[in-house]
């Protein structure tokens, strides 16, 4: 083998692979999606209504909504290095936050400062993630990512439950924030081994925002994923209400978003086998059927193992949902925009976090919980309808 050949081999042994990059990325998901958790039932012991944990949860989309674009931008100019590693540190900082006064306006500022850092680490790694493999590979990494992503979003609800239960709130914010530290540690030693471009890259000459948005698959894929992230941030925020409102610990409420995060690791490793059967558009619809009618019969029970039998299914089809619209969108975007693009998805998918909780935090507080979950449902089945609709011609 001569020296020039020699040089390529090594530079991709030196680069990150996509193992390394997952094991990081349970920590740092895991600790985001336990603090919210935590943040949600904190809220309530201080006297919250569900119209100000509907507005807490909305904090968390207020930066993804106006700086998920501009970061998708970012990344296809300059790379992911930068960006996942300062998500990560902000982070870990916005998880501390809470810990020091135990007060409602901090819980909102942590949100803020939270949904900050994951917005910057977000766009930068599913950019990375899909860089990392050409076709089927790439779909694997999406996939792998998926299932990584639902491991967290069971250890991390579950995670604070019994750390609510055993330590307090205030002290599960510290375990949160140490597993935000060891993804930003790690981020730090794996940094050299992210591939960097060697200068800039500029968008392509014409390009415009609006023109994503005119292509009609890339709209249809961003309207379903705005649709599937609305019912799981619902889900996430009135959940805990739920089980709050009819007397179940925090440790049983832990374990039933656990077991719907369980559903959305079975069902994402199922997708090869769906995709194979129905392909990518008829398994994203029939998830979103079955989300919807999942919605309609939680506030029918109370007992938390028929609640956790219900969110089990639901999860089996939230967790289909997302990585078909990532891998989606990162297929229809146009040549050196898929920052852009994915920048755009989480930028309409947060617009939608930001005024649905609002809206839903005012039905609940005037209506009751119940016809939160029957609404969303409502609108879930009206999404799916309309994504599944062919543009004429």
């Amino acid at each position: 083998m001569t020296a020039d050949s020699q040089a390529p081999a090594a530079a991709a042994a030196r680069m990150i692979t996509i193992y390394q990059l997952l094991a990081l990325v349970v920590f740092w998901n895991g600790a985001y999606k336990g603090a919210r958790v935590v943040n949600t039932l904190y809220a309530l012991e201080l006297g919250a209504t569900p119209l100000h944990t509907g507005l807490l949860l909305a904090t968390y989309g207020i930066f993804p909504l106006l700086l998920a674009v501009p970061c998708g931008r970012i990344v296809d100019r300059y790379g992911s290095r930068i960006p996942i590693l300062a998500g990560m540190v902000v982070s870990t900082l916005g998880a501390l936050l809470p810990w020091f006064t135990p007060s409602l306006p901090l819980l909102f500022a942590a949100a803020a400062v939270t949904g900050f850092g994951f917005i910057l680490s977000q766009v930068a790694l599913q950019s990375l993630v899909g860089s990392l493999g050409d076709g089927a590979a790439r779909s694997n990494n999406f996939n792998l990512y998926a299932l990584v992503i639902a491991v967290a979003d069971f250890a991390g609800p579950v995670i604070a439950g019994f750390s609510i239960d055993q330590i307090g709130h205030a002290r599960a914010y510290l375990v949160f924030a140490a597993m935000c530290a060891v993804a930003a540690i790690g981020m730090a030693v794996f940094a050299r081994r992210i591939p960097r471009p060697g200068k800039p890259r500029s968008r392509p000459a014409g390009s415009r925002m609006i023109d994503l948005v005119r292509d009609a698959d890339m709209r249809r894929v961003l309207i379903a994923g705005a649709v599937v992230m609305t019912a799981i941030d619902l889900f996430q925020l009135y959940m805990p209400l739920y089980g709050h409102q009819v007397g179940l610990s925090a440790s049983a409420i832990g374990m039933i978003l656990g077991a719907a995060a369980a559903a959305s690791f079975v069902s994402r490793a199922l997708i090869p086998v769906l995709l194979r059967h129905f392909g990518e558009e008829r398994t994203l619809l029939y998830s979103l059927f079955l989300t919807a009618a999942m919605f309609v019969l939680i506030p029918l029970f109370s007992n938390a193992v028929v609640l956790g039998l219900i969110c089990f299914v639901l999860g089996f089809g939230m967790g289909l949902g997302q990585p078909l619209t990532v891998i989606l969108c990162y297929n229809y975007s146009p040549q050196g925009r898929s920052g852009e693009s994915l920048g755009l998805r989480i930028a309409i998918n947060n617009s939608m976090h930001v005024v649905v909780p609002a809206f839903f935090g005012g039905v609940g507080a005037a209506l009751g919980l119940a016809p939160v979950f029957w609404v969303n449902a409502g609108l879930i089945a009206a999404g799916n309808w309309f994504v599944r609709r062919r543009p004429a011609g």
